[in-house]
């Protein structure tokens, strides 16, 4: 089995009807290929691999998964039951010889996830058809949620709405996951599952078929110049959006006239434009980098740096748990970190010249005025300087070099919080029925859930393709040393000393020099996970002993996950140990220490506004800044902080 390079792919999900017409396979197959084949010419490039997400059902995904694997793409097969329950299913199914068919597609699969059972056994699961038709439902979420497009052979009748049944999984596709379906608030607002949809009419073997024919719906850039226009529209109705608002009027929206389905998809197919983009100008640059003579080792000092404790010492023992632990997670940080270096270098000279020959215009305008009369030599300096801004300008705007930077920096950060995360033991551990070692007896998804499921939600498109790659890694990683099952004591020590303590000593440098204190406030938090900004809040000046407002409950999720997991034996005695420092002393208090009453730490010298004060009006004991990073006070934050 080919392994997936070190690239960002494009996901496609897979659903359809299993019961195909045996005349029209010969046409669905050119038309997949066909499908494939333009995606790669209009949205990707040599450097973007395909995964291709396929449950490996009888009929339509079997077909697209046989399709894909003949085109170079690679196959992920998640599997809606536990696999000797799932093979049950097509026995003897519609055709004869079809369990050896999905094992043989199944081995070239990278990797099968397997969906929790939501029934209490499989007994129980055999005895309930809505039971089992859930499970179908959830695999159908899980290819909505990690696709990019979606890729469906059916019969365009969305009356049959069955639970797990391809009308769902397209509807999930195109409006999103419904609360009562979803059962979670957080997701229910989630756009980053939204997506396009490419349809293929597919006649099925029953007798009443909503499609006669096979034929593919306009799809893609198709679709959008269909409705938008080639080049020459797109401009001119720019230039009179620009003159509208310039006469402070408001232009007229073409999209008005659209039906809301159509504007839906329109829209769909923009964002995905957008997101793919992305990912292909990321995976160009990748293959630069590494292509470059100083590429593997601007590569490998991103990744000591994830490993460089407050002294200054590297450990490369920790360095090389992660690398077992979450070795894709590690290896793309290192490339997404030297990426936006090397991008917020290129973004720091944008500026200096710019503020350079900006200087000297204003030199060359200035002196002209003075001593124009003798010489022209100053006008033309000024006219070939004002030339030069013009271009470097150009360049920088053309070629998105502060837009690249923040995105790489999003990605880079949301990556190295991931790498701490998988070292701690927290996310997904989902059951994989190709992992050969035992783990696909048991399914356990993780108190917390995906990394991504911690990133913020309702974002623009920049940070919903940081959240849809978080979810593709997740899928494309093989850990050589399995997770653990509950939160890892050692794993714990690495991330307080490397990460809490680490970031808390970049803010607390920061925070010597007030500009430093808002450049590195205004970096970390738009682009760090809740728990991730969370767990540095401590080093913060105006914020010690409180998490920043806005910001709670994300590292409340991770402590209640702790718990939840049996991590008191390495947790709690810690926790303890906190809270009893960070408890302002009162008369009778004999806990810790011996039974000795613990020392008061100072109260603040400032008081805050109603919201933030305490008993009496005053704010809540906070710990000394530099004793907070030092001692055990760095690790953990106040209990009711972990209980909000």
């Amino acid at each position: 089995m080919e392994s997936l390079p070190d690239r960002l792919p494009l996901v496609i999900g897979v659903t359809g009807h299993r019961d195909l017409r045996d005349e029209d396979v010969p046409r669905l197959e050119r038309e997949i290929a066909g499908i494939i084949a333009r995606l790669r010419r209009d949205y990707l490039d040599a450097e973007t691999p395909i995964v291709v997400l396929s449950a490996l059902a009888e009929g339509a995904d079997r077909l697209v998964a046989r399709v894909a694997l003949a085109h170079g793409a690679y196959l992920i097969a998640p599997l809606p039951l536990p696999l000797e329950e799932y093979r049950r299913d097509f026995e003897p199914g519609l055709k004869p010889g079809n369990v050896a068919e999905f094992d043989a597609l199944l081995a070239r699969a990278i990797a099968a996830p397997v969906m929790p059972l939501r029934a209490a056994s499989l007994e129980a699961l055999r005895a309930d058809r809505g039971e089992r038709a859930e499970q179908y439902r959830a695999v159908g979420i899980f290819i909505t949620q990690h696709c990019h497009v979606l890729l469906a052979l059916w019969d365009g009748d969305g009356k049959d709405m069955a639970a797990g049944g391809t009308a769902e999984v397209v509807a999930f596709k195109r409006d999103g996951i419904p609360l009562m379906v979803g059962g979670s608030p957080r997701a229910s607002l989630d756009a980053s599952e939204v997506g396009p949809v490419i349809e293929i009419a597919t006649p099925r073997m029953k007798e009443r078929n909503a499609a006669k024919e096979v034929a593919v719906g306009r799809w893609g850039r198709d679709l959008v110049k269909r409705h938008r226009g080639g080049i020459v529209r797109r401009s001119w109705r720019r230039a009179a959006a620009f003159l509208a608002r310039t006469l402070h009027r408001e232009a007229k929206d073409e999209r008005a006239t659209l039906p809301v389905a159509v504007r839906r998809e329109l829209d769909a197919w923009q964002s995905f434009e957008t997101l793919i983009d992305l990912t292909r100008t990321f995976n160009r640059e990748a293959a630069a980098l590494a292509a470059s003579a100083d590429g593997a080792a601007r590569r490998a000092h991103g990744l000591d740096a994830l490993f460089t404790d407050p002294a200054g010492v590297t450990d490369l023992e920790a360095k090389a748990s992660a690398m077992k632990r979450a070795p894709l997670w590690c290896r793309l940080y290192a490339v997404a970190d030297a990426l936006a270096q090397e991008r917020q270098k290129q973004f720091q000279w944008d500026w200096r010249l710019l503020f350079f020959f900006g200087f000297v215009a204003f030199f060359c305008f200035a002196m002209f005025t003075h001593a124009g009369y003798v010489t022209n030599l100053f006008l033309g300096g000024y006219f070939v300087t004002f030339l030069v801004l013009l271009v470097l300008f150009a360049r920088a705007t053309l070629g998105q070099h502060q837009e690249r930077y923040l995105d790489y920096r999003a990605l880079a950060e949301a990556l190295r919080v991931a790498v701490y995360w998988k070292l701690i033991g927290i996310g997904a551990r989902r059951a994989d029925a190709k992992a050969g070692d035992g783990r696909a007896a048991t399914v356990d998804a993780g108190p917390v859930g995906d990394v991504a499921a911690a990133y913020p939600i309702k974002q623009p498109n920049e940070l919903a393709w940081v959240k849809i790659c978080l979810r593709t890694i997740e899928r494309l990683d093989r850990p050589d040393d399995a997770p653990p099952g509950r939160i890892d004591p050692r794993g714990h020590a690495l991330a307080r000393r490397f990460w809490v303590h680490g970031h808390g000593r970049d803010h607390r440098d920061a925070f010597r020099h007030p500009a430093g204190a808002v450049a590195v406030r205004f970096r970390a938090a738009p682009v760090l996970p809740r728990p991730a900004r969370l767990a540095g809040a401590r080093a913060h000046g105006p914020h010690r002993g409180r998490p920043p407002t806005g910001h709670r409950g994300g590292l409340g999720r991770i402590c209640r996950a702790a718990r939840v997991q049996g991590a008191g034996a390495a947790i709690r005695p810690h926790a303890r140990a906190v809270r009893t420092r960070l408890r302002p002393a009162a008369a009778g208090d004999r806990r810790g220490n011996g039974g000795a009453r613990p020392r008061a730490l100072p109260r603040a010298r400032h008081r805050g506004d109603a919201g933030e004060r305490g008993v009496g009006g005053d704010l809540p004991p906070a710990p000394d800044p530099a004793a907070a990073m030092t001692g055990n006070g760095g690790a953990f934050l106040p209990k009711s902080w972990c209980n909000r």
